[in-house]
């Protein structure tokens, strides 16, 4: 009988196989292109502070 579990088991195993990296990738490129934004917010505020001065 425990065997039978098993053989059940394998195709939903493959499947989060296959989506866990998807997933990570998705949320990696979410939070790398938070980033970006974040350092070109902080880039803008620097660019106006020394035009400014001029």
């Amino acid at each position: 009988m425990s065997g039978d579990i098993i053989f059940a088991l394998l195709p939903i195993a493959g499947v989060f196989i296959y989506l866990i990296p998807i997933v990570f990738i998705v949320w990696f490129l979410i939070k790398f292109i938070r980033i970006q934004e974040r350092k070109n917010e902080i880039l803008q505020s620097i660019a106006e502070k020394m035009n400014k001065n001029d």
